[in-house]
């Protein structure tokens, strides 16, 4: 089956990055700033984009991609309002952009839906975005995810919100009149460790992420654990593209072009491997490669 992706606040592409490694094509962006949009042109020039998201409808979309609808919404909408660098507005942040976010994806109704804040989203606009979901017709989880988690030498905690259409059912129950109806048999505890990631509350996410420590290892692997599992695109294992610290980081970064620009981007993207484990079990529930396999607990 096809799995189609459009990205909103795409910044210089990580989810797409990521969710194109799980499976995913990626079919249509959004991106306000020139130097991303410019990214964006370089590495997907086949793919249409808008610039800005307030003029992104269900008719517009329709134009530019021959699509009704995707299997997957993202998008990290901005973080200043919520940002411990920034004055921390919310709510009344001009930049505070959620609202349109919601309303493409309640245009659009994918199957599912990926948003990404900092931490300080959690304390700040979090309940509201929930609350948004869960009436727009979504099943919504969270998780606090490090990039530490996945190997990193640095923490970048980052919010996900994961939702699901309440119509979306486990395929490994498909046929059998369960999935969305009897969500016990079809759900995993999330791990929680002093490492920081896990999910709100104690959150389960359908039919994916494991609650024993040896298959959350292999799958959304912690600090000390080795390698993630195999199967994992090269570009998206952490453990191996941050193995160890080089011994000659430069104190500064060096004189390019563009720099300051490049830097500001960086410091916005979402880092793929951080956020391709995700991707990569929304992706095995699509098509019905549940990671747990296909036995009941």
């Amino acid at each position: 089956m096809s799995l189609t992706h459009f990205s909103l606040f795409s910044g210089i592409g990580g989810i797409d990055l990521a969710a194109e490694a799980a499976g995913f094509t990626s079919v249509c962006q959004c991106e306000w700033a020139a130097f991303p949009a410019a990214v964006l042109a370089s590495h997907w020039p086949e793919v249409p984009r808008f610039q800005d998201i307030t003029t992104v409808t269900k008719e517009a979309f329709f134009e530019k991609t021959g699509l009704r609808t995707v299997t997957l919404i993202s998008g990290g909408f901005p973080c200043q309002p919520f940002s411990t660098a920034g004055r921390q507005r919310g709510f009344h942040d001009e930049r505070y952009l959620w609202p349109e976010m919601l309303r493409v994806i309640r245009e659009l109704q994918p199957r599912w839906v990926l948003g990404e804040n900092v931490a300080g989203f959690l304390r700040m606009g979090l309940d509201k975005t929930l609350i948004d979901l869960e009436q727009a017709g979504y099943d919504v989880r969270v998780f606090v995810l490090p990039a530490a988690a996945v190997g990193a030498w640095h923490e970048r905690k980052r919010v996900f919100i994961i939702g699901s259409s309440a119509n979306t059912s486990c395929q490994r129950h498909r046929g059998c009149g369960q999935g969305a109806e009897h969500p016990n048999l079809c759900e995993r505890q999330l791990p929680q460790d002093e490492q920081g990631w896990q999910g709100v509350d104690g959150a389960a996410f359908p039919c994916g992420l494991p609650h024993d420590t040896y298959h959350a290892g292999k799958a959304l692997p912690q600090p000390g654990l080795g390698r993630v599992a195999d199967g994992f695109p090269a570009q998206m294992d952490g453990h191996s593209l941050w193995a160890e610290e080089p011994a000659d980081i430069p104190r500064l970064t060096e004189d390019v072009p563009n720099r300051s620009k490049r830097m500001k981007t960086l410091g916005n993207a979402v880092s793929p491997p951080q956020v391709f484990p995700i991707l990569k079990y929304i992706a095995d529930i699509e098509t019905g490669r549940c990671p747990m396999g296909g036995e009941e607990p």
